[in-house]
């Protein structure tokens, strides 16, 4: 009887959030106000992380790094169908949870996240097999996690370089970030794919940029642990073109904020030349009018940047 009550009681709070994600998604009125439209995209964000009432602590920490609602707001203007749009959110949510415990994985070595991986791939295999219009995603799916899976080899070899003492190029430093943010491209978009009448690889890649502008973010607050870890970080791998990998581990918090700062201040900084390339990129990226939305999320993310590394 207890659970019965419980589980009606988690049913009523579910429809509850369900309801203001709706009421939300309704009000949102792009193109009028672009600053209106990103405070209505942050509100909408929390509200979608509300949305799984029995999610773990561990989901939680990981969900933390993937409260970008794009996918979402991409496939209600596309179809105008709310129950598709949150259909897409959840399996971006568990694709983008399932990368970053593994990430966790290949980072720490600890057995527990390739489990929790392994069960999270469960729930999209489960969710997969109960949609009737899941399109080519059946069986396409797992292609696209497989061919995201050498990066995390190739972030070994990186790391291996930054404790060599190596220092990186440009090229290589912009390698490395699209690398890193591929994960967009080759599997979350491949959702909207199947999803969405107006998708286009255009639409693909500058959701590849976003990312890569996301990721960016992700570094400059990640930087102490980073180094902590010995993980690559593309503002570490910049800054070590001037003073070495060795010396910069042993700098207290203070001073190594310090360092990384003196090495944007320049307007040669490849983080800053990254951020300015994938800007101008994205402009020049003819997507369908229902998701040109996206492109002003680029110019958020990209603003939002500069301001946090601005001295």
């Amino acid at each position: 009887m207890v659970e019965i009550k419980s589980i009606n009681l988690r049913n009523k709070e579910e429809k509850s959030i369900v309801d203001k994600i709706f009421r939300v998604t309704k009000e949102l009125s792009f193109p009028d106000n672009r600053m209106n439209f990103i405070e209505q995209m942050i509100s909408l964000s929390k509200l979608l992380m509300k949305y799984d009432l029995n999610i773990s602590t561990t989901f939680i920490t990981v969900d933390e790094k993937a409260q970008d609602p794009t996918y979402y707001v991409a496939t209600y203007f596309d179809t105008k169908d709310l129950e598709q749009a949150l259909w897409v959110y959840r399996m971006i949510r568990l694709l983008t949870r399932y990368v970053l415990l593994y990430d966790k994985f290949f980072e720490t070595k600890n057995n527990r996240y390739h489990l929790l991986a392994r069960k999270v791939r469960r729930s999209i295999n489960k969710i997969l097999a109960n949609e009737i219009d899941k399109h080519h995603l059946k069986y396409s799916i797992d292609f696209s996690l497989k061919q995201f899976w050498p990066f995390w080899k190739f972030e070994q070899i990186v790391k291996s370089r930054i404790l060599e003492g190596s220092t990186f190029s440009y090229n290589e430093i912009r390698n490395f970030s699209l690398s890193k943010s591929s994960d967009a491209s080759t599997i979350y978009a491949r959702v909207l794919d199947a999803k969405l009448p107006s998708f286009s690889e255009n639409v693909s890649l500058v959701l590849h940029f976003n990312q890569a502008l996301l990721d960016l973010m992700d570094d400059w607050q990640d930087i102490e642990e980073d180094i902590r870890g010995d993980m690559p970080n593309v503002f570490v791998m910049a800054a070590i073109q001037n003073v070495p990998y060795k010396i910069i581990k042993k700098y207290e918090t203070t001073k190594l904020r310090n360092s990384i700062m003196n090495s944007l201040e320049s307007s040669k900084s490849p983080i800053i030349r990254l951020v300015d390339e994938y800007q101008a990129s994205i402009r020049n990226i003819s997507i369908p009018s229902n998701l040109v939305f996206i492109k002003l999320v680029s110019d958020h993310h990209a603003d939002t940047l500069r301001k946090a590394i601005s001295p």
